[in-house]
């Protein structure tokens, strides 16, 4: 039987879950759980966590459940449940209007009025909302992105210079001021303003291309492509993007902006108005039908708009590091050859060289021939990666100095924002700690809460490390809990082989606890991920027996 402390560390460890699947199958089952012993203030706060995951986890649908159960209460972590509650509204025709709109109605009871949210539902309503909208006091968006939001809306009602007035680069977050510069890349064309127009797409072009849930942004690179004469880019965005997966409101607006780049005679267009239709059952009105087939029949706003290399991004993401590009192929070559002990980033320059120069000449001729040979694997060799490998090297000599080096690189690594190896190294701190026999002092390390840089295999690496610890410190409950957040974990990153690792450890620890029906289930999968795995096999028939 969990114990309340026990529960409290279920819900708050789903904080360092991704946003998904796996976070919302663990806060459901934690929710089963404190619901199952009547834990009001552990209901309240699983829920408050729940309703969220919904939201940013692809089933926006369901979080009306635990949001009911959560008003009247007060609590401001409910707040930005709210805000995420209006933008999955617009996002996803699964998301119900009337209970959209009662759950707004109790959030303004509650908070204060939500302006931003009214104005985000109304506009996709095609409603006119007031034009003199100001941000609330309260909000989870940013300055920058309650910016964004007047931006769009200024738009919608036609006032383009008003609009690109308020544009402002000076704050950073997540997404802006790139989405706002994405917006305002064809109000500036039309304002004559055509170097920040050209500008305004290279720089939030360079920020999204390689991200999926930046769909909607995309579509309008595609959209103002094809209609500032450059129906060739436009091609080329809607084949390196097509095939993404986003929201349907994304996807519709992608699809409709492919139409414009590809024809008619393509399915893009009535895969738009496939999604539209959706929305307008929803909605019960023809708004969004509306707006996609005005898009579909929309005119080129410039004969030609010279867009330069802008199709190039500046940056490329490579694992956890940042490149940024250099602008020629002088310099391209250069660099690629400072970084030839690190395959990855060198290929990357020389595919850059090759897009900008596909037939060079002479010395640069040979400088790519040079660069083309394959690239030895060579280690890193920055400070916090110096650091790691001596904690490794000195670990069976000096584990203390072991210790000392990989906490060093650590820091290291943090400094530069490196956080997948800053978690590699806390892991071999953590290996560390427990090769020395201090089992509490390794298990309260990786439970530390650290940015691993998106890496779920990293993460699921730690989720198991710390599962093991618990076990063999006695603490089992809290060995399933995170043992099953690993194998979550390492199921988004598709290691089965890990998985079915797992999920046999998951079996054994299961059957020491005497949960037979689960000690069969986590075997039962394990024997399907490995079927010639004998210790798999053999757990599977321990529970079938015991559970019989």
């Amino acid at each position: 039987m969990d114990t309340e402390e026990q529960l409290w560390r279920q819900i708050r460890v789903t904080d360092r879950m991704w946003e998904g699947a796996g976070q919302i199958a663990a806060l459901e089952k934690v929710t089963r759980r404190v619901d199952a012993l009547g834990l009001t203030a552990h209901q309240h706060e699983a829920r408050v966590r729940l309703a969220t995951a919904y939201l940013l986890g692809g089933e926006p649908a369901k979080v009306f459940g635990p949001l009911s159960r959560c008003l009247d209460s007060g609590d401001p972590e409910l707040r930005p449940v709210f805000d995420h509650l209006a933008e999955a509204f617009t996002e996803d025709p699964r998301v119900p209007l009337a209970d959209t709109l009662a759950a707004l109605d109790e959030g303004e009871r509650l908070f204060s009025p939500m302006p931003d949210n009214r104005l985000i539902v109304a506009s996709h309503l095609g409603a006119d909302a007031d034009v003199r909208y100001d941000a609330p006091p309260e909000s989870s968006r940013c300055a920058q992105c309650d910016t964004g939001l007047r931006i769009d809306h200024l738009l919608r009602i036609g006032r383009f210079a008003d609009a690109a007035e308020l544009f402002s680069d000076e704050d950073y977050c997540s997404r802006q001021p790139h989405a706002m510069r994405a917006a305002l890349m064809l109000p500036f064309v039309r304002l004559g303003r055509l170097d920040d127009a050209v500008e305004a797409f290279r720089e939030s072009y360079s920020a999204f291309w390689s991200d999926p849930s930046e769909l909607g942004s995309l579509a309008r690179h595609v959209e103002f492509c094809a209609r500032t004469g450059n129906p060739s880019a436009a091609r080329k965005l809607v084949g390196r993007h097509g095939g993404w997966r986003s929201t349907p409101l994304a996807e519709m607006d992608f699809h409709a902006a492919a139409a414009l780049a590809t024809g008619s005679a393509s399915d893009h267009a009535p895969l738009a108005l496939e999604i539209a239709a959706r929305f307008d059952a929803r909605n019960g009105n023809s708004a969004q039908s509306d707006r996609i087939r005005a898009l579909l029949a929309a005119e080129p706003v410039r004969d030609s708009l010279d867009l330069g290399l802008s199709l190039l991004p500046r940056t490329r993401q490579i694992g956890s590091a940042i490149l940024i590009y250099p602008t020629t192929v002088e310099e391209l070559a250069a660099r690629a050859e400072r970084d030839a002990d690190d395959p990855e980033f060198a290929a990357a320059l020389w595919e850059r060289f090759d897009d900008l120069l596909p037939n060079p000449e002479g010395v640069l001729l040979a400088r790519r021939l040079a660069g083309s040979g394959d690239l030895a694997e060579v280690t890193r060799d920055d400070p916090g990666t110096r650091a790691f490998r001596r904690a490794a090297l000195t670990l069976e000599q000096d584990p203390p100095r072991a210790l000392e080096l990989a906490r060093e690189a650590v820091g290291l690594f943090q400094s530069e924002c490196d956080y997948v190896n800053a978690a590699r190294a806390r892991l071999m701190a953590v290996w560390i700690l427990a090769f020395t026999g201090d089992l509490q002092a390794a298990l309260d390390l990786s439970g530390e809460c650290d940015a691993v840089g998106g890496n779920h295999e990293v993460q699921a690496e730690m989720l198991y490390t710390h599962g093991k610890l618990s076990q063999e410190l006695g603490d089992l409950d809290e060995a399933s809990f995170r043992l099953l957040m690993a194998a979550e974990s390492f199921g988004s990153a598709g290691n089965t082989a890990a998985l079915g690792r797992v999920r046999a450890d998951l079996a054994e620890l299961f059957l020491t606890m005497e949960r037979f029906e689960d000690a069969a289930d986590a075997a039962e999968e394990a024997v399907a991920l490995d079927p010639v795995s004998p210790r798999a096999r053999e757990l599977l028939e321990r529970a079938y027996g015991l559970r019989a």
